[in-house]
C-alpha cells in the first residue's frame, strides 16, 4: 500500500514538472537578454525621508492665502495650498479677458474708445476719442493692467462691457473653472467677483500658447502708439529666468501674482492670491523649487557588457546606441540616484545585420516605475 501510494506521488511530481517545464517553454516566447532581472531596490534614508517632508510642507514665511506650484513641461503640481477656494483675483481677471480676445483674433480692428471705457484704478492713459488697434490694447491690458484697456476691449469685444462679463462667465463653465465667476472684465473688487489658483493655472496654459501673450508678458516697459507702458510684474529683470507673467493689487484680495520662471529651459509657474508680501512667497516657493526638484538628461556611461556590442553570424562586431535624442527626465532630488537604464536586447534575425536596425530597447526606471524608453538600433 505504501509503495502504490509513493508511486502515485512521483507520478503527479513529474506530471507537474513536464507541466511547469512546458509552460516556461511555450508561454514566453524567445529568450532575451536584459541587463538583469529586476529592478533594484531602494529603501530610502532618514535624510531623504526628511528631504520628502520638507518638499510638501509650506514654507512658514509664505502669506498667500492660496499659492500653487507647477512645473509646465513635466504637467506637474509641486505644491498647493488652498488651490481650490474662491478669492478676489484683482487684475488676474485680465487673464480672461485677454483670451476671449486672443480666441477672437481679430487684432488689427480700431476701437475708438468712448467715456464709458475711462475708469480709476490701473490705466493705460486712453482719451476719449483716440483710436487704437486691438492688439495694442492688449499690451496696455497686460503690462500697465490697464482697467481702461480691458473695457474698450469688452465693449469692442462684445458691444456692450456686461456682455462681455457674461460671455467670461460661459467660457469659465466651459472650461470647468468651478471655482470663478467674474462680475467685470479688469478685477476691481466686486461682490461675487472671485477665482481660485487652480482656475488661474487653468487660464495661464491656455493662454502660454500664443507667442503674442509671452511676449507681452514677458516686457518690462515697452511704447505702444506712443504711450510708455511699465509693467507691473516687477521681477522682469530682476529675477533670474523670471519672464512673465500678471500681478493684481485690490484691497480685499491683497497682493496676487502669476509669476512664471525659466528654470534652464523649463517652465515654472507659481501662483499667489491674497499675500502680504507676493515678492517674497514667490522666491520662498521658487526655492522649494530648486531645492528639492530638478530635470536630469539622462545617460547610459560606458558600460562594458555583454549588452554593449553584438556579433553576427560572421564575427563582425556591431555596437549599439540609443535611438534619437537623449530624454530629459523631471524627478525629485530624493530620486535622481535612482534613475537607471534597463536595456533589452530582441532576438535578432540571422545575417546580414544593417546599421539602424533596431535590436532592443532601453526603459528608463526609478525603481520598478518605467518613465521612458528609447529604442537600441546596431551602429
Amino acid at each position: 500500500m505504501n509503495a502504490e501510494i509513493f508511486r502515485l506521488i512521483r507520478t503527479y511530481c513529474s506530471l507537474f514538472v513536464v507541466a511547469l517545464a512546458a509552460l516556461f517553454t511555450c508561454g514566453f516566447g524567445p529568450p532575451t537578454l536584459i541587463d538583469r532581472d529586476v529592478a533594484p531596490t531602494h529603501r530610502l534614508t532618514v535624510g531623504q525621508l526628511r528631504q520628502i517632508e520638507r518638499a510638501r510642507t509650506l514654507p512658514a514665511e509664505v502669506t498667500g492665502r492660496a499659492v500653487l506650484l507647477y512645473d509646465v513641461d513635466a504637467d506637474q503640481i509641486l505644491m498647493e495650498h488652498n488651490a481650490d477656494q474662491s478669492l478676489p483675483p484683482a487684475s488676474l481677471t485680465k487673464l480672461m479677458t485677454a483670451l476671449l480676445i486672443l480666441e477672437q483674433g481679430d487684432l488689427q480692428s480700431q476701437v475708438t474708445i468712448g467715456p464709458d471705457d475711462l475708469i480709476g484704478g490701473a490705466t493705460m492713459g486712453l482719451q476719449i476719442g483716440e483710436r487704437w488697434r486691438v492688439e495694442q490694447l492688449l499690451w496696455g491690458l497686460l503690462v500697465p493692467s490697464g482697467n481702461d484697456a480691458a473695457l474698450a476691449l469688452a465693449r469692442h469685444h462684445s458691444g456692450q462691457a456686461h456682455v462681455f462679463v457674461q460671455r467670461m462667465n460661459l467660457r469659465a463653465q466651459e472650461l470647468g473653472l468651478t471655482a470663478t465667476r467674474f462680475v467685470n472684465p479688469h478685477g476691481l473688487d466686486d461682490v461675487g467677483h472671485v477665482s481660485s489658483a487652480r482656475d488661474l493655472l487653468t487660464l495661464t496654459r491656455l493662454l502660454w500658447p500664443y507667442p503674442l501673450f509671452r511676449e507681452i508678458v514677458g516686457t518690462a516697459s515697452i511704447t505702444v502708439g506712443g504711450r510708455p507702458l511699465q509693467s507691473t510684474n516687477q521681477l522682469l529683470g530682476t529675477f533670474p529666468g523670471a519672464n512673465g507673467v500678471k500681478t493684481g493689487t485690490t484691497p480685499t484680495a491683497g497682493q496676487c501674482f502669476i509669476a512664471s520662471i525659466d528654470q534652464n529651459g523649463h517652465q515654472l509657474l507659481i501662483i499667489v492670491l491674497g499675500s502680504q508680501d507676493r515678492y517674497a512667497d514667490v522666491r520662498a516657493l521658487n526655492n522649494v523649487y530648486t531645492r528639492n526638484y530638478g530635470w536630469r538628461t539622462a545617460s547610459i556611461g560606458p558600460r562594458p557588457t555583454a549588452l554593449d556590442r553584438l556579433y553576427d553570424d560572421n564575427g563582425d562586431r556591431w555596437f549599439l546606441a540609443a535611438q534619437g535624442e537623449t530624454p530629459a527626465f523631471f524627478l525629485p532630488r530624493w530620486e535622481l540616484g535612482r534613475l537607471h537604464p534597463f536595456r533589452t536586447i530582441y532576438p535578432l534575425p540571422r545575417s546580414p545585420w544593417s546599421s539602424g536596425m533596431v535590436v532592443g530597447v532601453i526603459e528608463w526606471r526609478v525603481g520598478d516605475r518605467v518613465v521612458g524608453t528609447q529604442q537600441l538600433v546596431l551602429r
